[in-house]
Parts: structure tokens; sequence; C-alpha cells
């Protein structure tokens, strides 16, 4: 079976049992209890990470509201998510959109950097872009690099593209002003799983608190213990296609998570703007008059 994560397995087992909310949404924890470098706490019940809250129980809605006093929701979902799969009202709760990913972008990224293969890509069919066809895609990329001599297949820089684009920076300058202003009850943000775009959210919000990089990583690689089913099923069918294995962990990423994604996007905001806070301020609009609100707010005394 292939391995995911980084931090050893009773670490993210505890993590998940210390941060899960009770609710019936996948992939529902909170980021307090989160021990920070200065050995003080995140405050507990204020900040609530989820999968999509279109699958809530009425029992979910009910504890969201009355037990945490849900006041926004942050959705980070593109439209045609929305569309599919709305989130329900909450009374009482603010909801933002806050996408950050901008598709026409990411393809740009990719064309320029398969620029100068000679072996095409596999064909998609026009109106077809399945499972199947992605998975051959991502195995021909991965390969391309592998030939080229990479120890890293390069296919871990789609975080770093959502901080690196325009609507990127944008949305997630969006989320922490709405996340700042919030003085009442909990706030939740959620994508479609609670994995990527919701960890780097939650990764970016510890990096203001003031929580370590391996804190950081640790609470992210928790999410692949909610996934499990999914990254063995993944893994099974990369290696009936016969993937190298250096590919097989990157594209399983796709169905859990993989740290080196995230860590590539750490490396990109402290290469062009020397931090994550940095990056927050320089690229998104963050004020630091609203960096210290967020502290005061989230951060037992």
């Amino acid at each position: 079976m292939v391995q995911m994560n980084f931090a050893p397995e009773e670490r993210l087992q505890a993590h998940r049992e210390a941060s899960a909310l009770p609710l019936s949404i996948r992939n529902a924890r909170e980021l307090g209890g989160i021990r920070l470098k200065d050995g003080r706490r995140v405050r507990r019940g204020l900040l609530l990470r989820t999968g999509q809250l279109f699958d809530a129980s009425e029992e979910d809605l009910r504890r969201l509201r009355e037990d945490y006093g849900l006041s926004l929701i942050l959705d980070m979902r593109d439209e045609g998510e929305l569309r599919r799969t709305p989130d329900p009202q909450i009374p009482g709760a603010k909801w933002v959109h806050t996408p950050i990913i901008d598709f026409e972008f990411m393809k740009q990224s990719i064309a320029a950097r398969l620029q100068g293969h000679r072996e095409p890509p596999p064909e998609v069919a026009p109106g077809r872009y399945d499972m199947e066809t992605t998975l051959d895609r991502m195995i021909w990329m991965g390969r391309q690099t592998l030939k080229q001599g990479a120890a890293d297949p390069g296919l871990g820089t789609a975080y770093a593209s959502y901080l690196e684009c325009g609507l990127g920076r944008e949305k997630l300058g969006l989320f922490f002003h709405e996340l700042a202003a919030n003085d009442r009850g909990a706030t939740l943000w959620h994508c479609f799983t609670g994995k990527d775009r919701t960890g780097i959210a939650a990764g970016l919000i510890l990096e203001v608190l003031g929580a370590d990089w391996e804190t950081i990583a640790e609470d992210y690689e928790t999410s692949n213990l909610y996934y499990t089913r999914e990254v063995a099923e993944l893994e099974q069918l990369l290696r009936q296609k016969g993937a190298e294995e250096e590919l097989i962990a990157p594209i399983c990423g796709f169905a859990g998570v993989y740290r080196p994604m995230l860590a590539a996007a750490w490396g990109y905001m402290n290469r062009a703007w020397g931090s994550p806070v940095g990056y927050l301020t320089g690229a998104c609009g963050v004020t630091e008059a609203e960096l210290d609100a967020i502290r005061r707010r989230y951060i037992e005394d």
C-alpha cells in the first residue's frame, strides 16, 4: 500500500480524535486546541473546516446553528460545484463565495511546463474529460519529468498555481477580510472534500496564529484518514495502468492529500513574498490590523 503520510500514524490519529467535530459531514474538524509555537493554543469552537455542506443532516445544521453559533460560511468551491450541490441556508450565518482556482490559469501553467516535450500527451476526445483520461494525462506528465532525470515527478504544483493566480490572491484576500471582521460565533470554511482548498486556508490561518510547519502539515495530512478508500482505489487503478512507483504517491495525492503539494505552495510564498504571512499582506491585501484582529480573537489568552 502506498505511503501517503510523512507524519507518524499515531500522531495523525491523535490529532483526528482531538479535532473531530460531532457532525456527519465528511472531514469535519476544527483548529481549536492546536498548540502554537509560543505554547498557547487556538481557541476552541470557532474555526471549523469541513467538506461540502450539501449533505449535512438536519442535526448537523442544528448543531452548527445552536452549539457553535455559526455566523460565517466561506465557500471555496467554483461556480459549477455551487450549482450542483448548493449550501443549505443556515439562519444567522453570512455566506461568502471565495473560490481560489482559476482553471484557465492552471491550463496555461501546465502548457508552459510541457513545452518542448517531443512526445504528445494522450488525446482527449471533444467533450470527454473523465477520470481515465485525467489519469492518463497525469501519468504522461509525470513520465515526461522523470525522463528529464528529475527526482520529483512535477505533479505537485497545483496549490502553488492557486496562490499565484489573480483569482486566488483576490479571494484569499476576501477570505481573510471576512475572517477578521467576524466577531461573533464560529466561522466555517469548506470546498468539496474539505482537504485541498480547505487545507490551504487552514494552513494559512495557522501561519497567522503562529503554528510551526510540522503542525500545519499534520493538520493537512489528517485528511488522509478520511479518504483511505479513495486513495486505495486510485492506487489500484494506477498500478493496473503500469504507472511508475515514483508516480503513485503524487497522483494518489489527488484522492487524498500529499504533503509535497502543500510544501510547494509554501515554498512559492516564501520565495516570492518572504513568508506565507508576507503573501497575505503583499499579494492579497490583508492588513496588519486584520491579522492582529484574527490573533486576538482566535488565540487563547
